[in-house]
């Protein structure tokens, strides 16, 4: 762990030992030596004076894998509803005998991961120190024994991380000092506490951001990321004067499939033209614009490359009962120009809406 050094910290330790004292177990803490709380109270300092999660999170891990004198910690989250794992963090000693592969996180490892509530069998933590504490993982665990194995791993100490009665992952360290596993576990016992705390608060705030920038009949992004995104771009925030392509697309015919068959229908018609959209802009930014209007901003391309992505999407179209957009699209050399593009392909969007309806005048929304 850093030590602390400017006043600001000195401040913010004794702030946060309040905190700290308030919500950690008073008893638990007059028992523990004053080293182990030191290190956990300048651990949540980390955490709460960094506004860069991730970085902090990759320090913290890295912190807990030296406390704990292993070759590899990891914090692993879990998403219940999607059954998929995620490693948030992790970090790897030069040392170590263990078999450690990139992107090691097999599609069905939330289903061993799942497993270890049982595993641990109602104690709040695993610690696997001998191949004595590693047979009775075999026995309870079969899977995850045979796992480990192939990884070479001789210790193990796993804790889970909770919020509330949610289970948002777990952190474990792998061939750490056993002899100082006593330490260690009092050290994660209420490290886990601020960690959960932590990860729960960003995770939070992050379903708050999406539901700010996201259109939720589409799920597309909104008129108000939107505008925000032009400001960055008009203001040279975001991205060194790259190229631009902008697409307006109007769905035509929305009003009246509300008027004729109600604005269920009209929701799915909204919903299959983003689809399309997605499916034709894909890794690109597309924004709902306004009721039945979607804006694109296309990167990496060029002049010619857009106009045959807008020709794929009119093809698509065609295909799709109901779907139809008036189009209209402009490039631009240097993005800071967002507004002057924006500007032509509604225009141009808005002659194609004309001659659709010239076309077909009973379609008109009118």
């Amino acid at each position: 762990m850093l030590p602390l050094e400017s006043d600001d910290e000195s401040i913010c330790y004794c702030s946060y030992t309040q905190e700290f004292m308030q919500n950690a177990d008073t008893t638990q803490l007059s028992d523990l030596p004053q080293k182990t709380t030191e290190v956990v109270l300048r651990t949540c300092i980390k955490l709460r004076g960094s506004g860069d999660f991730k970085k902090t999170m990759n320090e913290v891990i890295r912190d807990i894998r030296t406390i704990c004198d292993a070759s590899y910690c990891c914090i692993l989250l879990m998403d219940c509803s999607r059954r998929k794992c995620s490693v948030l963090c992790e970090d790897v000693a030069e040392r170590g005998h263990f078999v450690y592969k990139e992107n090691w996180l097999p599609d069905d490892f939330y289903d061993i991961a799942e497993s270890w509530a049982d595993t641990i069998a109602g104690s709040n933590c695993l610690i696997v120190k001998n191949k004595d504490d590693m047979g009775v993982v075999a026995e309870r665990n079969p899977a995850w024994y045979k796992s480990l194995l192939s990884a070479k791993v001789e210790s193990l100490v796993l804790f889970p991380l909770r919020h509330g009665d949610e289970l948002l992952g777990y952190i474990w360290a792998m061939d750490f000092e056993v002899e100082q596993a006593a330490r260690i576990k009092e050290t994660l016992e209420l490290t886990t506490f601020f960690l959960a705390s932590e990860i729960a608060n960003h995770q939070l705030f992050e379903r708050l951001k999406i539901l700010g920038s996201t259109d939720i009949l589409t799920g597309v992004l909104n008129r108000n990321e939107m505008n925000n995104r032009v400001d960055q771009l008009c203001k040279g925030k975001a991205v060194q004067h790259k190229a631009l392509g902008i697409v307006f697309a109007d769905l035509n015919g929305l009003k009246r499939v509300n008027d004729s068959d109600g604005h269920l229908a009209g929701d799915l018609l909204l919903k299959r033209a983003a689809s399309l959209l997605q499916d034709v802009f894909d890794g690109n930014e597309i924004y709902r614009a306004g009721g039945d209007e979607f804006m694109v901003m296309v990167w990496n391309t060029d002049a010619e490359k857009l106009g045959h992505l807008v020709e794929l999407l009119k093809e698509k179209a065609r295909s799709e009962d109901d779907v139809c957009f008036a189009v209209g699209y402009s490039f631009e050399e240097d993005c800071r120009n967002v507004r002057r593009a924006m500007i032509a392909a509604d225009g141009l969007m808005y002659a194609d809406k004309k001659r659709y309806y010239r076309l077909f005048p009973e379609k008109k929304r009118r």
